[in-house]
């Protein structure tokens, strides 16, 4: 019985570990109705387009709440600088909406979309 526990015990540890490690790329996908972020981000751009800014501040707001949720689940699974690079554009895409400066906030909704594809 020591034996086995001996043995059992870290090769749990570092099958449970693993599994932490790559789990990223799953737990970034939406659980439920209100973490779609990429949709959220999706749906920013083609109000920005449109030059629609209200309608891209609501969407940008679910996004923010959207990323909070997704923030808790994939803490441990991706790099901490992904992480707050992707909170640094929401930040950045809120005040090129706030100042309705579409030049602004595309690019860096095409950087989020480089990142999200990568997180995981």
């Amino acid at each position: 019985m020591r034996k086995f526990l001996l043995y059992a015990i870290p090769i749990l540890f570092m099958i449970v570990s693993f599994s932490i490690m790559i789990s990223g790329m799953w737990l970034k996908e939406p659980l439920g109705e209100d973490d779609h972020l990429l949709s959220y981000i999706q749906n920013v751009e083609e109000n920005v387009k449109a030059e629609n800014w209200e309608q891209a501040d609501q969407e940008h707001q679910k996004a923010q709440h959207a990323w909070r949720k997704i923030s808790k689940r994939v803490q441990y699974s991706v790099e901490r600088d992904d992480m707050m690079a992707i909170t640094e554009v929401l930040s950045r895409i809120e005040g090129g909406i706030k100042a309705k400066d579409e030049p602004t906030i595309m690019p860096d909704i095409y950087y989020f979309y480089g990142i999200w594809k990568d997180l995981g």
